[in-house]
């Protein structure tokens, strides 16, 4: 008889609210061959769900992810390479992206260790939510590699240039209050408030409007890379669009009423 083969990451919706657990808490959620496949499969079948308005991303057991699983590396060298790139370009590049230009919110829900690609996911998310337990480690420099998974392009963003030079160039780990500080994190919870938190946050969300909460998320990830001017031009041809759905009258005609508004994503 066959072994059913372990699932690396389980999807369970709940209401509008998708939570996507890596699910090898044995390994440190430790991220191989499997593991991206799967995670890339869940990304886009959240992303599909018109009933999900909200993703959570976390980890099942005590860590987020401990990065990549060494043990599913070449020892060769020039395979290495290959691997390397391969891997790169062809899951973690689009998986990352897929969490940026995802309309829906992500929260990372940082229950442990977000080290290497593991903390790029963590970064990655539009919130991030942490356990007094968690650090985020960028561990590359270790093994002769610089960070990747979009890390020099989140670090930076998140907490200057010099502390992710520092953090980079050394892969000392920073705790979640440090974290917090520098503002890697948006809140530090006890490690038995983590969930309850981040359901919190999440239901929060999904009660809002969609398309304002998408289209924020749009505009501010595009406001990083260009002028004051064009995020200001941006701003204005998004909220002509927003001026258009139904969302918005029904917010206009619950504030008048002063009752609490139902957004249906129209």
């Amino acid at each position: 008889m066959a072994v059913a083969q372990e699932q690396h990451i389980v999807v369970s919706v709940e209401g509008a609210i998708a939570w996507i657990r890596l699910n090898r808490p044995d390994k440190r959620n430790a991220i191989g061959t499997q593991t991206r496949a799967e995670l890339a499969a869940a990304l886009k079948q959240v992303e599909k769900d018109d009933t999900v308005r909200v993703v959570v991303l976390t980890g099942e057991g005590t860590a987020f992810s401990s990065g990549a699983d060494l043990r599913d590396f070449p020892s060769d060298g020039g395979n290495a390479v290959e691997h390397v790139g391969h891997i790169l370009r062809d899951d973690y590049m689009p998986m990352i992206l897929r969490m940026r230009q995802m309309p829906k919110p992500i929260i990372a829900a940082v229950n442990g260790v977000a080290a290497g690609i593991g903390m790029s996911f963590a970064m990655a998310a539009d919130v991030r939510i942490a356990s007094e337990t968690a650090d985020f480690r960028e561990l590359f420099v270790g093994i002769g590699l610089i960070p990747d998974g979009g890390a020099t392009w989140f670090l930076p963003r998140l907490v200057g240039a010099g502390k992710a030079l520092e953090l980079c160039m050394t892969g000392q780990p920073l705790s979640a209050v440090d974290a917090e500080r520098f503002g890697l994190v948006n809140q530090v919870v006890a490690a038995d408030q983590l969930e309850p938190t981040v359901r919190a946050l999440a239901e929060r969300l999904a009660a809002g409007p969609p398309l304002a909460i998408a289209g924020a998320k749009r505009a501010i990830n595009r406001a990083l890379d260009c002028t004051l001017a064009d995020a200001m031009e941006y701003e204005s041809y998004l909220q002509e669009a927003m001026a258009a759905t139904d969302d918005f009258a029904e917010g206009v005609t619950a504030f008048i009423q002063k009752r609490p508004p139902q957004f249906q994503g129209k």
